[in-house]
């Protein structure tokens, strides 16, 4: 009788700020794991994924700061950076084709890729492009920097995007599997319960509100329903206002949209109710 083989493969997401990794990240999963918004590196923690596909487990990884780490790098933290690379079977580095290109900034991608084992390029958002500019900027950057492959993806459209999972499936190695195939994400629901939320305030208040919002959320499960309890700590009382914003208007927006993208995850009704506070100090 034939062994079922179990293969295994740690995936990292890297990229300038807004370039999509946490769309694709999501897209991928089907699941809404990490937080989108405009604002450049508003993922505060490392988070993983965990897609489980027949003999085959994809753990994706979502990691903040990695190139302000790089540009600003201590002893301590370049330590961290080593520890991380060495885990990682393929680092997907992904570029954003509207963003303008040159010669400094291979240099800036060479350095975040090259102690990676294998790394792919994924070009996102063909969706916003000619053809002409694709083939454009992948022969560019293929040039200077040595890529294992290249993908042309939309990572919000999910377009593209069975043929990097292929790629992926094929070269992560045979080895068995790090979590339980129940486990999909690696962070708490109340973390990503106030992750959600965090992604709301700075949709609605991009330049007015700084990345120091801190959210504490508590969970009440009834039969029927889930009742969320969520403090929004800022630091100043200005700060307070302005998320609160004129006749409550902006927090009842803030919390309408959470709680849509929370009864998505919950799959669950919820009652969700906000409190602005300013911090202790």
């Amino acid at each position: 009788m034939k062994t079922k083989k179990y293969k295994c493969g740690v995936i990292l997401l890297t990229g300038f700020p807004n370039a999509g990794k946490s769309t694709l990240l999501n897209s991928i999963l089907k699941n809404k794991i990490s937080i989108i918004s405009h604002k450049v590196q508003t993922t505060k923690e490392k988070i993983s994924g965990i897609l489980n596909l027949n003999n085959s487990q994809l753990i994706f990884t979502d990691t903040p700061g990695i190139l302000e780490k790089r540009k600003y790098k201590t002893k301590s933290l370049s330590r961290s950076i080593q520890d991380e690379e060495k885990n990682v079977d393929i680092n997907l580095f992904i570029h954003d084709l509207t963003k303008t290109l040159d010669k400094r900034l291979l240099n800036e991608i060479n350095s975040i890729i090259q102690h990676f084992k294998k790394n792919y390029l994924v070009l996102n958002k063909i969706d916003l492009v000619s053809k002409d500019k694709m083939l454009k900027y992948s022969e560019f950057l293929n040039s200077g920097i040595n890529f294992s492959k290249t993908f042309m993806i939309s990572a919000k459209k999910r377009k593209g995007l069975e043929q990097l999972m292929n790629s992926l499936i094929s070269e992560i190695p045979e080895r068995n599997w790090k979590y339980n195939k129940k486990i999909t994400v690696t962070k708490s629901i109340r973390y990503r319960i106030s992750e959600i939320t965090r992604e709301k305030i700075f949709d609605f208040l991009n330049k007015e509100i700084p990345y120091s919002v801190k959210i504490k959320t508590k969970i009440k499960n009834e039969d029927k329903i889930v009742r969320i309890f969520q403090e929004i700590f800022v630091n100043k009382d200005s700060q307070k206002s302005i998320i609160i914003g004129k006749n409550a208007e902006k927090i009842k927006m803030i919390g309408t949209r959470s709680r849509i993208d929370i009864e998505k995850i919950l799959k669950k009704k919820v009652f969700l109710d906000l409190i602005v506070k300013k911090m202790r100090i």
